[in-house]
């Protein structure tokens, strides 16, 4: 972002952060100032636009809050709330994956118990193990669960319990994918991998998309430009809709 850009942007956040007291309004105001900003600078890297809005949080929080000894505490809270609510409506948005009756669901309750039961996994996968969802309408009008993704603006060690959740679920052929901002550039390279690239790539998941355009794709990691969204120049969009067809397609033979 450019600095008019980004002066825009944190009188934006500030005056969402401010604007009501309801349950939340932390996570909506990034993802609301993070929308912004990436409309307004489509060719920037959104990592690099998450942190700045990560800059301007915890610099109004410590201005606010002087004795605050955790800012950065509060923005992991709210952030990773927010970049969920982003993938959601970016993925609902999508022209390419409405017409293949795709959506992206959060399950609880009876909806969720429901599916672990018919999985076999009641008991073993908790509602909060599972971020999202991608639902499909088959052919006969009927909502299929086939498959989830996991958001994450960085790995840290989290990565390591979601792979647990993750092949739980691959096992019982839903199709699993982790979706990142890689914030801290942990992904290394294929040549130089680093330990969460190994995780990923020796089967934790069915692929990772990474928002950042500095991480290196290989293996199962690719790169998304969100300029992009079409089937085939959109990675992220791409592998849904594949997934979605191979789940009918295994469904119809088996």
């Amino acid at each position: 972002m450019n600095e008019q850009l980004r002066e825009k942007v944190e009188r934006l956040l500030l005056m969402l952060l401010e604007a009501t007291d309801m349950s939340g309004v932390k996570a909506w105001a990034i993802n609301v100032a993070f929308k912004y900003a990436t409309e307004m600078a489509p060719s920037a890297n959104k990592t690099d636009i998450w942190q700045s809005l990560k800059e301007m949080y915890q610099d109004n929080l410590r201005s606010v809050y002087p004795d605050q000894l955790e800012p950065a505490q509060s923005y992991r809270r709210a952030s990773g709330d927010a970049w969920e609510s982003f993938l959601t409506e970016y993925l609902n948005a999508s022209r390419n994956l409405r017409a293949e009756g795709i959506r992206a669901v959060e399950l609880t309750g009876d909806d969720f118990d429901r599916l672990m039961t018919r999985l076999q996994l009641a008991g073993r996968v908790r509602p909060r193990d599972v971020d999202l969802f991608l639902q499909g309408i088959d052919a006969g009008g009927t909502p299929q669960m086939f498959g989830a993704l996991f958001p994450k603006t960085s790995y840290a060690e989290r990565i390591r319990v979601d792979e647990v959740t993750s092949r739980l679920l691959m096992d019982k052929g839903l199709w699993s994918a982790t979706v990142t901002l890689d914030a801290r550039n942990e992904l290394g390279s294929e040549q130089h991998p680093s330990v969460k690239r190994q995780t990923i790539n020796h089967g934790a998941f069915d692929a990772c998309y990474s928002l950042n355009s500095d991480t290196m794709p290989g293996g199962r990691i690719y790169t998304v430009d969100l300029r992009e969204s079409g089937i085939r120049t959109n990675p992220l969009i791409g592998g849904i809709v594949r997934a979605w067809r191979d789940f009918q397609a295994h469904q119809s033979t088996g």
